[in-house]
């Protein structure tokens, strides 16, 4: 398997080691780890990347993304206690009113509402 974007010469031992390990124990892809370095670095990659893939394979990774985008990714353990899901179309509310209520205690992202309070 080829690793596009970044040499693995480049790359810690450590991280090395853990791309390998994920991709042979969880058949995790290599482009998709080295895209998160490449994004978040190395570090992050072997502090948040296990639990950064749970999440995009539970929740969806434009939910994910929306979440990293207000909570950034040392928050990732943080997001199913976070999110409130979604709201169907047809429901039809004052919304003003009630994010006027409702602001401080939580915030919204690309159209995704999280609770600030974890």
């Amino acid at each position: 398997m080829t690793r596009q974007g970044l040499p693995t010469g480049q790359m810690e031992q450590e991280t090395q080691e853990l791309l390998d390990e994920y991709n042979e124990s969880y058949c995790w892809e290599y482009n998709d780890m080295v895209d998160f370095i490449k994004e978040y670095g190395e570090k992050k990659f072997r502090d948040y990347y296990e639990d950064y893939y749970r999440a995009v394979d539970d929740l969806g990774e434009d939910i994910v993304n929306a979440f990293i985008e207000v909570f950034y990714i040392e928050s990732i353990g943080n997001i199913e206690e976070s999110y409130q899901g979604d709201l169907p179309s047809w429901i039809e509310i004052d919304w003003k009113a009630s994010w006027d209520n409702l602001s401080y205690d939580y915030c919204e992202q690309d159209g995704y509402i999280f609770s600030q309070n974890f």
